[in-house]
């Protein structure tokens, strides 16, 4: 019903107007004018007459005075107030928006559609209690990206079982490591992004054949953790929790 009021405000105000101002004006006026001229605010049929809007707009015109031109003045502040109606609206809907999540940067650690030949928390010979990673099966040589953006903490060859490792550290406390490299390609101290280049898969450590080993942790201790959590999980970047076999293993 609102949006039907001040139109029909404007129209009964102009109208008011139009009938205030022909009785100040009065007949006598259109008579006594020169022969051959026309009413103020009216064009001729070459344009000669005085724009419209230069007499609405002119609070010393005669024509304004008393009701006519309060009836007048009223109408056109109408008319404004209708004309910037929309504009209010559309500023009032573009402060409502909400910014999108600040997520964390994430990426595929391999080429995407490297086969997967080890699960997270499988059991395995030299895993008995869970697998603490992922195994990305490739050849010597192929890209390893970093799946997170943060500073590189570890970068050489590892007697534990790892060989060639890469250990990156967020911000946020996650870690991610890459296992068995044959080239590394960063240093300690050095800053990445998700996606950037930091080594080459390889067979070095504790392997048996060419694959890359990839763990995410969590935690001060810190713990292992699904990696596919990062891509796959209900906020993408960010890892899911330890489960228990992983807690009672490495502890949370």
């Amino acid at each position: 019903m609102r949006r039907f009021a001040l139109p029909l405000l404007i129209v009964a105000a102009l109208v008011v107007a139009q009938g205030a101002i022909v009785l100040s004006w009065g007949g006598s006026s259109l008579a006594s004018a020169p022969e051959g001229s026309q009413p103020r605010g009216q064009a001729g049929a070459g344009g000669g007459g005085e724009p419209l809007t230069a007499t609405i707009v002119n609070p010393s015109d005669p024509a304004l005075d008393g009701s006519a031109g309060t009836a007048l003045i009223a109408s056109i502040a109408a008319v404004r107030a209708l004309a910037d109606a929309p504009a209010a609206q559309s500023n009032s809907r573009e402060t409502k928006e909400e910014p999108e999540p600040d997520l964390p940067d994430y990426s595929y650690p391999v080429t995407w559609g490297t086969p997967i030949t080890g699960e997270f928390g499988e059991p395995g010979p030299e895993w008995p209690g869970g697998h603490a990673g992922m195994d990305f099966n490739g050849e010597t040589g192929d890209p390893i990206y970093a799946a997170t953006d943060g500073r590189v903490t570890y970068a050489e060859f590892n007697y534990g079982g790892y060989g060639n490792l890469i250990m990156i550290m967020r911000k946020d406390g996650t870690q991610t490591r890459y296992a068995h490299l044959s080239k590394i390609l960063v240093k300690v101290g050095e800053r990445v992004d998700a996606g950037d280049l930091i080594g080459r898969m390889g067979n070095t450590g504790q392997s048996s054949g060419s694959h890359l080993h990839f763990e995410v942790r969590v935690g001060p201790v810190p713990t292992p953790v699904d990696p596919a959590s990062l891509w796959t999980g209900s906020k993408p970047g960010i890892p899911g929790k330890p489960p228990k076999w992983a807690c009672q293993k490495y502890g949370c």
